[in-house]
């Protein structure tokens, strides 16, 4: 598997999808046998990413490979895939609706009549300041804060900030954010009627 390339790849969907932006948010896939972090650089298009640009970065946190300097919430994606050993892929993003949760200090909760909420229940959402704590208490709420017996969280809303969501694969990780997203716009257009 050729995991710049992948990335690259999906990068491109995310801000196709308008869930990141050239300035904001990043997405990051891990091969665990290996032990290399591939995470999308700092402060570029990720329309126009290719799979050189693509950071890759060695288990001691060093850089190893890409062109393009890693991104600054790279401490994040190594603390989730430290925390969570089920995890493969990661997305931060500040997509307006379920941002605008964490903005709120408020959970993303799925009402139960919704289909969605036999997939996930909540986007916890952390208190200020977390997202940026360095130790392993900013990826807690993905540890403790499950959806019930035998769940794990799959996002949270960062307080203040934005929001992560993980999964195994990227394509799961994306077609999750997207759900959300789509789910808590339609909240919202619910709430105006």
């Amino acid at each position: 598997m050729d995991y710049a390339q992948q990335l690259a790849f999906f990068a491109n969907i995310l801000e196709q999808k308008r869930l990141v932006t050239a300035l904001e948010g990043n997405a990051s896939m891990i091969d665990r046998n290996a032990g290399l972090t591939y995470i999308t650089p700092s402060g570029r298009m990720k329309l126009l990413l290719q799979k050189e640009d693509i950071s890759v970065m060695g288990e001691n946190g060093t850089q190893v490979g890409g062109r393009g300097k890693r991104s600054s919430e790279y401490l994040l994606h190594e603390a989730v895939y430290r925390t969570r050993p089920d995890v493969n892929a990661v997305v931060h993003c500040h997509c307006p609706y379920l941002t605008a949760y964490a903005l709120r200090y408020q959970d993303f909760i799925v009402p139960e009549n919704c289909s969605l909420h036999a997939v996930f229940r909540r986007f916890v959402c952390t208190e200020r300041g977390q997202i940026y704590d360095l130790t392993a208490i900013r990826v807690t709420a993905f540890e403790i804060k499950g959806h019930g017996a035998g769940r794990r969280c799959q996002g949270l809303a960062a307080g203040g900030h934005g929001v992560v969501c993980v999964s195994n694969s990227m394509e799961s990780c994306i077609g999750l954010l997207e759900a959300a997203e789509g789910l808590a716009k339609t909240l919202w257009l619910a709430g105006q009627i």
